[in-house]
């Protein structure tokens, strides 16, 4: 870490920005934001003070260039869907894949009340393409019933049940896609925070045997 900090500091700091900006969308391949964005957050800031901020706004303001690669680059990195959705490549083929978790998901604490095979509907539709997607909808009815008590969170039953994708990319590869729920954890206090936390830890103890 010395002789990386000593290289790093050998470089102009126009140059360090550049290299930034080019690095975001690599940074945020395959990375858990849950525990990147802290980590990131106290390594960045610990030496810069609030001049530091200032100086780097104004300057970054006032160079509308700079500031629209740097959106565009944001924008291609996509943080907010990686933040918001969890995705696993799956060991296993596409119907492997779907048998397994409907085995596995009732054992973790929640139910499958429903289940859709797009790609079925899609082509009933003349969609010829269609690729091989299947959504398992989750239900945790005693942890949905506690945060539905509170009537401000009612809007939160759009959610329920819970979506979980499983599905085929166009190179082959079967990937099981859902919402970040531990992410969404950290947004609530008390029982909804609670239930959000725990759904979340059953769920990746669901499909951990089953992912890359």
């Amino acid at each position: 870490m010395g002789l990386m900090d000593s290289m790093v500091k050998l470089i102009k700091k126009e140059k360090r920005e550049e290299m930034m900006v080019n690095m975001m969308p690599l940074m945020m391949e395959g990375l858990d934001i849950n525990e990147l964005m802290p980590k990131m957050a106290v390594a960045m800031f610990k030496d810069v003070t609030s001049e530091d901020i200032a100086d780097y706004l104004k300057n970054t303001l006032e160079d509308k260039e700079k500031l629209q690669e740097m959106v565009n680059k944001i924008l291609e990195a996509n943080p907010m869907a990686k933040m918001m959705m969890k995705k696993h490549k799956s060991k296993l083929g596409f119907d492997e894949t779907v048998n397994a978790l409907m085995d596995s998901i009732p054992k973790n604490n929640w139910r499958i009340p429903d289940t859709r095979d797009l790609q079925k509907l899609w082509k009933e539709e003349g969609i010829k393409e269609a690729p091989k997607i299947k959504i398992l909808y989750l239900c945790n009815a005693k942890g949905g019933y506690e945060i539905t008590r509170d009537d401000e969170l009612l809007p939160m039953t759009v959610m329920m049940p819970l979506g979980l994708s499983i599905y085929e990319t166009s190179k082959g590869e079967v990937e099981i896609a859902f919402m970040n729920l531990g992410m969404m954890s950290g947004m609530f206090t008390g029982v909804t925070h609670e239930v959000l936390k725990s759904s979340a830890q059953n769920l990746e103890n669901a499909i951990k045997d089953f992912i890359q």
